[in-house]
């Protein structure tokens, strides 16, 4: 199987989501809520928390009337465009555009999945310097990411276009 066959990109995705899914049904079922393990000293600690917003907690405080609905919804149009997008143009797409969709979308779908079910996105690896916390997210968080550097990388590599010969 050619790693650019559809039946590959529909196993990687489906391992991330599936990976994604099992580290946080993990946490929920061992890990009290904001109980902290240190497993990098000074760079990483596991704990378990519920992110009820999005990125850094931004609409966390909203009513859940109001901020679910329009969550599940944004995040599922997301999804179901990123999937035409990749079902549509996948011969066309270049291998970095091709790999942050293969990133982006189980690490989307995994999120939408949790707010659908618990109402927020269980987090747990606990990013820090030192004394300084940063940031607190999932495998599906670190998809995502790895995504956005990969459509970076390739747009910042992507051959430049010709510019068309002046008019006589």
């Amino acid at each position: 199987m050619s790693l650019r066959a559809p039946q590959f990109g529909a196993l990687l995705m489906a391992v991330l989501l599936g990976l994604d899914y099992g580290s946080k049904e993990w946490v929920r079922q061992t890990v009290e809520l904001y109980e902290m393990t240190n497993l990098i000293p000074g760079l990483l600690d596991l704990t378990h928390v519920q992110n009820r917003g999005v990125s850094f907690s931004f609409m966390a405080d909203w009513p859940d009337g109001i901020r679910l609905p329009l969550l599940v919804g944004v995040s599922g149009a997301a999804v179901l465009g990123m999937g035409f997008y990749l079902i549509r143009y996948w011969e066309e797409l270049d291998l970095w555009t091709w790999l942050a969709l293969l990133c982006i979308l189980p690490g989307a779908v995994g999120n939408l999945i949790d707010r659908a079910l618990w109402g927020h996105v269980t987090d747990f690896f606990h990013f820090r310097w030192g004394d300084l916390s940063f940031f607190v997210n999932n495998l599906a968080d670190i998809f995502i990411s790895f995504g956005v550097v990969f459509l970076v990388w390739g747009s910042l590599n992507a051959p430049k276009a010709q510019a068309p010969p002046p008019a006589s």
